[in-house]
């Protein structure tokens, strides 16, 4: 941590709502790509995923007053709880639409590759038809097996906190990571790729 980030944090804890706004922003590229992976067809066919984070960003931004810092780890659960909230929310308002959703086209926003980079190592190894391709095989995964992967790969939550969130042990975390990432590397094969 730097100095830098430890003022901020310093900032946030004695209820600096300034401070709070900039960590919001700070983590705003990695919650647009938590977004797009966990947002679903029906959704993502009706509204973008920039639209959806801006969203958050404003009701987060309105809680922010009443926010008490108790750390890093504890502020990106607060802050990816909220997303996925909206996200659940989103999802069945459109899930009671009377519309055919096979008729609606995905609202292609320019996410998909940056979304994918944090599930990947390298950027620089994964296109376009990859990134689509892990989107993909994201989708075909059970909630909780999404969960647990952007849980711990997008927002890079520890074991402890996932646990606490999901509410189960650490140990289940750690066991429904490991049978999430080989049912996604399953899944991925399928599609014709291989990731490092």
């Amino acid at each position: 941590m730097t100095p830098d980030d430890h003022a901020l944090f310093e900032a946030a804890r004695a209820g600096d709502q300034g401070a709070v706004e900039r960590l919001i922003e700070r983590y705003q590229p990695r919650l647009h790509a938590f977004v797009r992976l966990r947002l679903g067809g029906r959704v993502r066919a009706r509204e973008a995923s920039v639209d959806v984070v801006q969203s958050v960003c404003r009701e987060l931004l309105a809680a922010a007053p009443g926010f008490e810092f108790r750390g890093e780890e504890r502020f990106r659960d607060w802050l990816f709880t909220a997303a996925l909230n909206k996200i659940r929310d989103k999802q069945r308002f459109h899930g009671r639409g009377k519309r055919d959703v096979a008729r609606e086209q995905d609202v292609d926003d320019g996410s998909i590759v940056q979304a994918a980079s944090y599930l990947t190592p390298s950027i620089d190894a994964i296109g376009r038809e990859t990134a689509e391709a892990l989107a993909g095989a994201l989708a075909e995964l059970s909630e909780e097996h999404r969960e647990v992967i952007t849980l711990a790969r997008i927002v890079q939550l520890p074991h402890a906190v996932i646990a606490e969130s999901m509410g189960r042990s650490e140990a289940a975390v750690r066991q429904l990571l490991v049978r999430a990432l080989l049912h996604l590397s399953q899944c991925l094969k399928r599609r014709g790729i291989t990731l490092p």
